[in-house]
């Protein structure tokens, strides 16, 4: 069921998220930066103070409550002594300023203490980036936190079908209040340099992102392995920070591949896709990666593991290929097709683009926000028993 359209007035709407860097900070931007040109809705911010990039939000005058978080593990915990006072002061700007919307772009270690308070008569919309923690990160707390945040949401804006359907299904959560909005085109690396032409270099491929298990580096190595044992003309690039140490024996075995292990400033991040051909994610399981919306804009043909919404990022012989299943047999397999196949890694290349620039632009997602947030309402929760 799709909401209504926009009230007479516009809406009073706080979008909230409290994370310093990396894509949930980026995605609240572009989403913002969009949102304000809709009339019938009055926006207001709610941001971490140490956020990377919180002089560009800044300079869109939006009015806003904005907190101090935290930098380290150190000042984080200390910094937990402060949520009763940060919490009575948000929902103070909330009642104080009439808002009745309050938007979540992406989960906090503060949300669920701060929404123990939220008044009733305040709707509030969760963007939900995965229905669940990743292997490795899904000790019960967070767990209980991400299902905890699930339950207070009178509506949820989910960034995949797979999501959408998790989130019905494992979950219980209404259907009619469940929305799907795509994730936008991250722009980092959008004006680019085109790859030169192959003759007489290796195909590059890029393996970018923080190191978890769930993200699979282990299988891409042991892909590259084969694609080299079968002489194929590759290197690899493995950028972003995290625990390298399960991977060094792998890489030590192998020729052609350049090691960047550190978190990549906001500013740099462009530079990363200068010169790559193909960008690779082989996840064991994800819901949507934020790498995939860079390198679509990027003009970069992607290609992915069969997992969670992956396959609704990657047009399969599109935008790019999706292997067969998650092996480092069929991973490569489908890498050796486009580093193959020049005239289709092109033709993908072009296509994501595209796409990225038609379905994905954030001017589309924010109309689908617009539409959800002018009309939803609280909704009744079930009653303890």
């Amino acid at each position: 069921m799709e909401p209504k359209s926009s009230a007479a007035t516009p809406r009073k709407v706080l979008i909230w998220h409290w994370g310093r860097r990396g894509g949930g900070v980026r995605y609240t931007y572009e989403l913002v930066r969009e949102l304000r040109k809709h009339p019938e809705l009055e926006l207001h911010l709610s941001l971490s103070r140490q956020g990377d990039i919180i002089a560009d939000f800044d300079a869109l005058g939006l009015p806003g409550y904005h907190v101090d978080t935290y930098t380290n593990v150190s000042s984080a915990i200390l910094a937990l002594l402060r949520v009763p006072i940060v919490r009575h002061r948000f929902w103070r700007y909330v009642r104080e300023h009439d808002i009745s919307v309050v938007v979540c772009t992406m989960s906090h270690l503060w949300n669920v203490p701060t929404l123990w308070r939220k008044p009733r008569n305040v709707a509030y919309v969760f963007v939900l980036h995965d229905p669940k923690p990743h292997a490795g990160d899904d000790v019960a707390i967070r767990k209980w936190m991400l299902d905890t945040e699930i339950a207070a949401s009178d509506g949820i804006v989910a960034l995949t079908e797979y999501t959408q359907k998790s989130v019905t299904t494992n979950n219980s959560f209404p259907a009619e209040r469940v929305w799907i909005a795509p994730l936008g085109v991250f722009p980092y690396a959008e004006t680019r340099s085109q790859a030169p032409a192959r003759t007489g270099r290796k195909i590059q491929l890029l393996f970018f992102g923080r190191l978890l298990p769930y993200k699979g580096l282990d299988i891409l190595l042991d892909a590259y392995k084969i694609m080299k044992r079968e002489g194929k003309d590759v290197g690899l690039r493995i950028i972003g920070p995290g625990d390298i140490e399960p991977y060094r024996a792998r890489i030590a075995g192998l020729e052609d591949v350049f090691v960047d292990n550190r978190w990549i400033p906001e500013e740099d991040v462009g530079e990363v896709f200068e010169g790559i051909d193909i960008v690779v994610a082989p996840y064991r399981g994800a819901s949507q990666s934020a790498v995939l919306a860079t390198s679509g804009a990027a003009g970069i043909p992607a290609v992915v593991t069969p997992v969670g919404g992956l396959a609704e990022q990657v047009l399969h012989e599109q935008t790019g290929l999706v292997a067969a299943d998650s092996t480092p047999a069929a991973l490569a397999v489908a890498l050796s097709r486009l580093v193959e196949d020049e005239a289709l890694r092109l033709r993908c290349g072009v296509a994501a683009k595209t796409h990225a620039m038609s379905e994905l632009s954030w001017s589309a997602i924010a109309a689908k926000f617009a539409s959800i947030l002018t009309s939803i309402t609280p909704r009744r929760k079930p009653e303890a028993r």
